[in-house]
């Protein structure tokens, strides 16, 4: 973590929003999105033996600061969620280029 962030509310949100993107990640929640799976959705579904990984995280779209009419500074942000499904490669786990067809 950077030590800017250490301690402010807006890093215990982003520590909170990335728990529970984890959280969804491993089947603990109903996925938000229709037709998205979790890890251990993606593991039954491939058999037993089979090795599946990826990796998500969050991406700033958009970040602005406003200022009202009477001067006061409003921050606006746009975030987004990415994710990779990984292969092996030469060097280890790396992002593949196409997820899977099924997964939105």
């Amino acid at each position: 973590e950077p030590d800017w962030l250490a301690g402010t509310s807006v890093g215990e949100v982003m520590f909170q929003a990335d728990y529970h993107l984890k959280e969804l990640s491993f089947g603990e929640y109903d996925q938000p999105v229709v037709g998205m799976k979790s890890c251990l959705e993606y593991s039954e579904n491939d058999g037993e033996g089979s090795e599946w990984s990826a990796r998500e995280w969050f991406v700033v779209r958009k970040a602005e600061v406003h200022v009202s009419d009477d001067q006061v500074l409003i921050p606006y942000l746009k975030m987004g969620v990415e994710a990779r499904e990984q292969i092996l490669g030469d060097a280890g786990l790396e992002d593949a280029p196409i997820t899977r067809p099924d997964h939105p």
